[in-house]
């Protein structure tokens, strides 16, 4: 039975109660007195008007709550719920679905396609993510291999600048010190990409130091002035007296501080100021560094950025300011 029809049928006995109680009211106010039978008729019309309601609202509630229950549940006890629900009210033979009925058809089907949407999109995330783990370990052993082959290039030039089997014109030994040069170069760029995959996959393994920032900066300046003065920039450092420890690899985030700085520097204008300042704020430690272009992507900052994130550290760029920011350890 339709929904509109059941609550048409709940008005009728209240309309006929309705009726009655005027047809009461007419002979109470005409005679005195109302016949037994329209009595009988009032009262047994309030109350089939009372059940009729009762049994209509309480169907339709009991369908709605089971309908609304449905949709917080996971994908899977949702579909399920909405079967057996559908099964539990479908009609008995010579009956046609009610509004609910088309409703709930409605909300299965949905339900389905959300559901095989979210399946399908968790087996995409899975095998993009398995993709990735594959595409980083195939980096890191290419990466591998191909350095252990310049190994093999840079031996044999090793051995030829440094014990001359024969007499080498000044041509031939600038050409074999650029070979040796460009070889080690390309073996670094190997070892960072390598260490890079590593870090993406969790592969590399980070000590927990007590690391002063100050002292990572102090290792380098050396190198950061004379990088500047070749680059035609003036470098000032202003390092904050007593700064908090951070948590780390102290050799890692040597190299990821170094990294970025030298990165930056090098890429610095002529006539530039060039300023890093470090300090203490709100529970970090915050390098920053002023007058620098922003750093650009390559294996230097890939590498160097993933290690700042690796132990818990932001790294941003705006303008001409980047900013490395540590997390620090309370004091003990």
């Amino acid at each position: 039975m339709r929904v509109s029809t059941r609550l048409f049928l709940a008005v009728i006995p209240a309309i006929l109660g309705l009726l009655t109680v005027a047809a009461l009211a007419y002979w109470g106010n005409m005679y005195r007195r109302a016949p037994e039978w329209l009595v009988i008729i009032a009262a047994l019309a309030a109350v089939g008007s009372l059940i009729v309601a009762w049994q209509n609202t309480r169907y339709v509630a009991r369908r709605i709550e089971r309908l609304a229950g449905s949709g917080r549940q996971n994908p899977l006890e949702r579909t399920s719920a909405l079967a057996a629900v559908r099964d539990a009210a479908r009609p008995g033979p010579g009956t046609s679905p009610d509004e609910i009925d088309s409703i709930e058809e409605v909300v299965d089907r949905l339900s389905g396609a959300v559901t095989m949407a979210e399946a399908g999109s968790r087996e995409r995330e899975a095998m993009a993510s398995q993709r990735v783990q594959e595409y980083a370990a195939l980096l890191a052993e290419a990466a591998s291999a191909v350095s252990r082959q310049l190994d093999e290039v840079r031996l044999p030039i090793h051995i030829l600048l440094e014990n001359h089997f024969g007499q080498l014109n000044e041509n031939q030994e600038e050409m074999l010190a650029a070979a040796r040069a460009a070889a080690e170069a390309a073996d670094i760029e190997l070892r960072r990409l390598k260490e890079i995959t590593e870090l993406d996959r969790g592969a590399l393994n980070l000590r927990r130091d007590r690391v002063k920032t100050g002292d990572l900066l102090k290792a380098i300046e050396a190198q950061l002035r004379a990088l500047a003065e070749r680059a035609g920039a003036t470098l000032t450092l202003d390092v904050a007296p007593g700064l908090p420890r951070i948590a780390g690899d102290r050799v890692r985030l040597q190299e990821a501080v170094e990294l970025l700085l030298q990165h930056l520097v090098r890429r610095a204008m002529a006539g530039s100021e060039l300023t890093i300042r470090v300090g203490a704020e709100e529970g970090r430690v915050v390098l920053e560094m002023d007058g620098a272009p922003a750093p650009t992507l390559d294996a230097d900052v890939a590498l160097a950025r993933r290690i700042i994130l690796a132990h818990g550290g932001t790294l941003e760029t705006q303008g001409g300011r980047t900013q490395i920011a540590f997390p620090t350890l309370p004091n003990r």
